[in-house]
C-alpha cells in the first residue's frame, strides 16, 4: 500500500507535492476540492492523506469528521499556512498522525509519509489477526476450550487430564486438535493466538458432555 492522497486547494502546493511524492514511488491522487475527496474515498484503496486545513468548501477538520463517520481507516497528515499551538492540538486530537506548517521540509515530509504508511500497514495486519484469531479461537468445542485453558496457564498435560478427569491421551488428541483449528506450530503461537483474541475460560462455552 503506496497510495497518497493530496487534499489541498492551492494549485501549485498541490502540483509540487503530487511531483514529490511521485519521485518517491508513491501511487499519487491530488484533489483540488475537499468535497470531491469526500464523495469518492470509500472509493478509494486504503492510503495517507495529506490534508490542508484551511479550504473555502471544507475545512480540514470537517474533512476529518466525515472520514470518522465513514469509518475510513486513512491516516491524515495535516498541512497549513496557519499554523498554531491550539491549531495542532485540535488536528491530532481529532485523529491526525502529524501536523505541519507551510513551508515544510520535503524530506521531513517524505519520512513522514513513510512512517505513516508503514504504521497503518502494521495496524491493519494486527487487526487482521486480532480477528482472524477470535474466529478460529470461537470453533473450539467444550473440551477443546478446557484444554487450551490449560495450555494457556502452562498446565502439563498431565496436570490438564487430572483436572478435567480424562485421560493423558485424550487431552493429547484435544490439544493436536486445538493447533490444528488455530493453525498454530507451537506453543508460542496457541499462546499468542489465544491473547490476540482475547481468550477467557469463562467465556467458553458450557460442556455438556459426560
Amino acid at each position: 500500500m503506496n497510495h497518497v492522497y493530496v487534499v489541498d486547494d492551492d494549485d501549485a502546493v498541490r502540483e509540487s507535492l503530487s511531483m514529490l511524492l511521485r519521485s518517491e514511488d508513491f501511487t499519487v491522487m491530488a484533489f483540488g476540492n475537499p468535497l470531491e475527496f469526500v464523495s469518492k474515498v470509500v472509493d478509494l484503496d486504503d492510503g495517507c492523506v495529506i490534508l490542508d486545513l484551511c479550504m473555502p468548501e471544507l475545512s480540514g477538520m470537517q474533512v476529518m469528521e466525515e472520514l470518522k463517520r465513514l469509518k475510513s481507516p486513512m491516516s491524515v497528515i495535516c498541512i497549513t499556512g496557519h499554523g498554531d499551538i491550539p491549531t495542532a492540538v485540535k488536528a491530532l486530537k481529532f485523529g491526525a498522525y502529524e501536523f505541519l506548517e507551510k513551508p515544510f521540509d520535503s524530506t521531513m515530509l517524505i519520512e513522514i509519509v513513510k512512517a505513516c504508511i508503514f504504521d497503518q500497514l502494521n495496524n491493519q495486519h494486527i487487526e487482521a489477526f486480532n480477528t482472524n484469531a477470535k474466529e478460529v479461537v470461537a470453533t473450539l468445542t467444550p473440551r477443546e476450550h478446557e484444554v487450551l485453558k490449560g495450555m494457556v496457564d502452562g498446565l502439563r498435560n498431565k496436570q490438564i487430564a487430572y483436572d478435567m478427569h480424562i485421560s493423558i491421551r485424550t487431552v493429547e488428541l484435544h490439544r493436536v486438535h486445538v493447533m490444528e483449528k488455530l493453525s498454530a506450530k507451537s506453543l508460542s503461537d496457541v499462546l499468542k493466538i489465544a491473547i490476540a483474541s482475547g481468550f477467557s475460560y469463562v467465556d467458553a462455552p458450557e460442556i455438556i458432555d459426560a
